[in-house]
């Protein structure tokens, strides 16, 4: 459903180099990365807000270029931030953005409310940060999008509900004909639902695998710089301390111990997404 080609884009002191990975119906892709790595930039790519200097961005095989108001009809985008009319209510919120899609359903964004317990004659400027993540996932579901775009939309949310809101997204998955691409810092909500990693490191790729790829081969393993030096594992990275080392690999052979363990993706990002 969504592809990235080769995908670059140049800045004065950033570069996002050569991005290219695959997201198709049905699954959840979580974009990961430290401040800084390209996320954003990747996600505003997408979003068409800023221009590919290089590469391509295709949406059901289509450049998203040339399919420009079918794509903007079919994508849910949900940030951090709700740019919008701050003296405008809920309700006349849902007024204007009802106009610009043709699959909008008002008893959806309606019932939406209710369960995020959203007053639709609240102002815009007197929601809290929760509330209007919870408004911007609202009107994203009410279109019936068939991508989803959620771009660090738990970090303003508590934890009872960003696993509800996990839950909303999964339930709208289930039809197969929808996808998701979710940019966060908390990782323990990408170990519940994403179906793949996509790791972003100072601008370029390191990793973009299938959970279960990455739960089936990657290892973590913890002991004195001695065993780690005796074991002739082919590290991806590894760290000596004063009192331990650790180290990430591949291989699928090896059963979990007292000191080899499955790498989580908090792992994923400790060894592989810094310098």
């Amino acid at each position: 459903m969504l592809r990235l080609e080769k995908v670059s884009k140049d800045f004065d002191k950033f570069k996002l180099e050569d991005i290219s990975f695959e997201l198709k119906e049905g699954y959840i892709m979580g974009l990961i990365g430290h401040n800084g790595s390209g996320k954003t930039t990747i996600i505003k790519l997408i979003m068409n807000l800023l221009n590919v200097d290089s590469g391509n961005i295709y949406y059901m095989g289509e450049d998203i270029n040339k399919i420009s108001k079918k794509f903007k009809e079919e994508v849910g985008f949900v940030y951090d931030e709700l740019y919008f009319y701050e003296h405008l209510k809920v309700k006349e919120f849902k007024n204007i953005v009802k106009s610009f899609y043709k699959n909008f359903e008002n008893n959806k964004f309606d019932n939406y409310l209710e369960k995020f317990k959203i007053d639709k004659d609240t102002k815009i400027k007197n929601l809290s940060k929760g509330q209007s993540i919870k408004l911007m996932l609202a009107n994203a579901l009410s279109h019936n999008a068939k991508l989803l775009v959620l771009d660090e939309p738990s970090s303003g949310l508590d934890p009872i509900f960003r696993k509800e809101m996990i839950s909303i997204i999964q339930e709208e998955l289930e039809s197969g004909d929808k996808c998701a691409i979710f940019s966060t810092h908390i990782l323990t909500d990408l170990e519940q639902c994403a179906d793949y990693i996509t790791l972003i490191k100072n601008g370029k790729l390191v990793l973009s695998e299938s959970s279960e790829y990455i739960k089936e081969n990657y290892k973590v393993i913890k002991g004195s710089k001695k065993e780690l030096d005796d074991s002739n594992i082919n590290f991806i990275k590894r760290e000596d301390k004063n009192y331990y080392s650790q180290g990430l690999f591949i291989e699928s052979g090896y059963e979990t111990t007292n000191n080899i363990s499955i790498a989580t993706i908090e792992d994923i990002i400790y060894f592989m997404g810094r310098d």
